[in-house]
């Protein structure tokens, strides 16, 4: 038997590969004011990492380009860290990313 690390961080890669089932995740873990805005079709899911107009790097397990109700499109990066325990400290572990 192999002996996966991290297997909860690959089964939702894995999970958020697709399309139609990152779409509904998003709609439904979204603040709802921002999930409002999103067209009903499901995101296009694009490469992990992109660089900010401030030239900074950023790193993700999944980036996702989404058409907006009203027109253009948004892009939304997802980081998922999983915790077995509560832990107080998990913001600024994710700052670090």
């Amino acid at each position: 038997m192999t002996n996966l690390t991290q297997p909860h961080d690959h089964l939702l890669k894995v999970v958020l590969a697709d399309p139609e089932t990152a779409g509904v995740l998003l709609q439904e873990r979204l603040p709802g004011e921002i999930a409002a805005l999103l067209a009903p079709d499901p995101p296009q899911l694009v490469d992990g990492s992109f660089i900010d107009d401030e030239l900074r790097e950023h790193l993700t397990d999944r980036l996702y380009r989404s058409r907006l109700k009203e027109g253009g499109e948004a892009f939304i990066y997802t980081l998922l860290e999983h915790k077995s325990w509560p832990d107080r400290k998990v913001g600024w572990q994710l700052h670090r990313y």
